[in-house]
């Protein structure tokens, strides 16, 4: 299952690491583009107040970690596409450059089901994309947000890697627990930042 994330899932840490924690067991692929990057750094940048050097190291770590995200050469693919924002077309494109049957995203409104369905696309808000992975695979998805749950910072996963961006963006966090169909899901809430209404308001709805 090939998912777009769109560039507002990057600034709540609390929703990015088991998105990514899931993909790195291999229960989903995830998709993206250099624009939806770009977006996502300077919504870092705002809502977490940190420098661009810092928002674009936590960014770097993410694409090196999963190389063939990367959608590349999506912008034909926007010239049919039909929005009311046309702002949101590159998000569509990329989707459909990178073969993605669903778009995550906290603006479902910007994305109707009706336009998307031309493209065998949907768009899903992030907590319904985690409850279908966990639907489709319980067992590995535990796991994997078990491991994650044990992590003492956010990501940890990819400062082993050698990057330590994330360490010196992410304030503190805690582990949390949310239910989905009647199962504990651990997940990494950050403690600094747990609105997702501010997110939405002051990330990418300037595209």
């Amino acid at each position: 299952m090939i998912a777009l994330l769109d560039a507002n899932l990057f600034v709540p840490t609390w929703i990015i690491d088991p998105l990514l924690s899931l993909a790195e067991a291999g229960l989903c692929e995830p998709a993206w583009s250099a624009r939806v990057m770009d977006e996502a750094r300077l919504a870092i940048m705002e809502v977490r107040h940190v420098p661009d050097v810092r928002a674009r190291g936590f960014l770097d770590a993410i694409c090196r970690a999963f190389p063939m995200a990367m959608a590349e050469d999506w912008e034909r693919f926007e010239l049919d596409v039909n929005l009311s924002d046309p702002n949101d077309g590159h998000v569509v494109a990329a989707a459909r450059r990178a073969g993605a049957e669903t778009i995550v995203t906290f603006n479902l409104k910007d994305f109707p089901a009706d336009e998307l369905s031309r493209y065998g696309l949907h768009a899903q808000s992030p907590d319904v994309f985690l409850t279908s992975v966990f639907d489709a695979h319980p067992e590995e998805a535990m796991d994997a947000m078990a491991q994650t749950g044990q992590l003492q910072t956010p990501s940890a996963a990819y400062h082993e890697r050698g990057n330590r961006a994330f360490a010196r963006l992410a304030p503190s966090a805690v582990r949390t627990e949310i239910v989905r169909n009647g199962r504990l899901i651990p997940v990494i809430c950050n403690t600094a930042n747990h609105t997702v209404g501010a997110i939405n308001a002051q990330s990418v709805n300037n595209r």
